[in-house]
């Protein structure tokens, strides 16, 4: 997992795989304050993004997810958006709905070693394969609409 900001991204792209330079390059040029929610193209092969505005709610009402076949990237536009974390693989892990082939997501019983975060304006979190993540959870300070960007990028963009 990776988490960071706009502008450190834009300081230190460096730092970042290819792959994710090029799909926050690619949305740059887009007006994502106005876009409908939906799904949309890159124009960068392997990667497409969707807006979503969802109403955060408490964690125990989103079950932890993961993909096998991409990458996410979840930037949050306006709002704060709490987030679980956890390394799949862990021991005791437990798979309650594999729709792996369908739709590229599995999910999964809370695990043990889950963290917690919050995303703000402008903040994304980058979600590898062996990330199992639980987004739109609702912070201390209760619901709250979310705008947020999902870019999937290909696991082979990576070498994965």
């Amino acid at each position: 997992m990776i988490l960071s900001d706009l502008s450190s991204w834009k300081n230190g792209s460096a730092c970042f795989p290819a792959p994710i330079n090029a799909a926050l390059t690619a949305l740059a040029g887009q007006d994502l304050a106005t876009m409908a929610p939906g799904k949309y193209p890159l124009a960068v092969e392997g990667m497409f993004f969707m807006i979503q505005t969802p109403l955060t709610a408490p964690a125990e009402q989103h079950r932890p997810e993961a993909h096998q076949q991409h990458v996410d990237i979840q930037l949050v536009l306006s709002g704060t958006e709490r987030y679980g974390v956890a390394r799949r693989g862990q021991p005791g892990e437990s798979v309650i709905e594999n729709l792996w082939d369908k739709h590229d997501i599995a999910f999964f019983a809370p695990p043990a070693n889950e963290a917690f975060f919050d995303l703000g304006p402008d903040m994304f979190a980058v979600f590898f394969p062996d990330d199992i993540h639980r987004p739109c959870c609702q912070t201390a300070h209760g619901p709250e609409q979310v705008r947020k960007v999902v870019v999937k990028i290909h696991r082979s963009l990576f070498g994965l």
